[in-house]
């Protein structure tokens, strides 16, 4: 028994290591809050981004979206990457964002904390693009 809760403990701080590695890599934080507050202050959309470390279509989103130079450029310049673990972060951002589906991006307006738009499942860089455009889109109109 105690080698198998050594074997468990093991592979919850491997799946851990993976998002923070992978949030280190693409420059995304791992904090709700500080992601809001950041996007605040460099007048930012807050792209949230919700996967988990068992799903093979979260580390496909990653690897071939996510990854992919133009899709981080357009999040360096229109918004401020957040990745959380829809299980091992639950508790650290609000519920409203739980959701059954994964992977899925919520664009967040920083100063009112209300959804602009939402992806939902594994998309290809172009189609994700178009997403993040809508979301620059409806940003800029919801500030005039």
């Amino acid at each position: 028994m105690k080698i198998l809760i050594t074997l468990l403990t093991l592979f919850s701080f491997i799946y851990a290591a993976q998002i923070d590695e992978f949030a280190a890599e693409v420059k995304y934080l791992r904090n709700y809050d500080m992601a809001i507050k950041t996007a605040k202050e460099q007048n930012k959309i807050v792209m949230l981004v919700v996967v988990a470390d068992y799903c093979p279509w979260c580390k496909k989103f990653e690897r071939k979206t996510l990854k992919d130079s133009t899709v981080m450029t357009k999040v360096n310049e229109n918004f401020v990457g957040i990745v959380i673990d829809k299980y091992k972060d639950q508790g650290t951002y609000p519920e409203e964002f739980l959701t059954p589906v994964i992977p899925v991006v919520f664009f967040i307006e920083p100063k009112e904390r209300k959804v602009l738009t939402k992806t939902v499942a594994y998309m290809k860089p172009d189609e994700f693009i178009k997403n993040m455009n809508d979301a620059v889109s409806l940003y800029k109109v919801r500030k005039k």
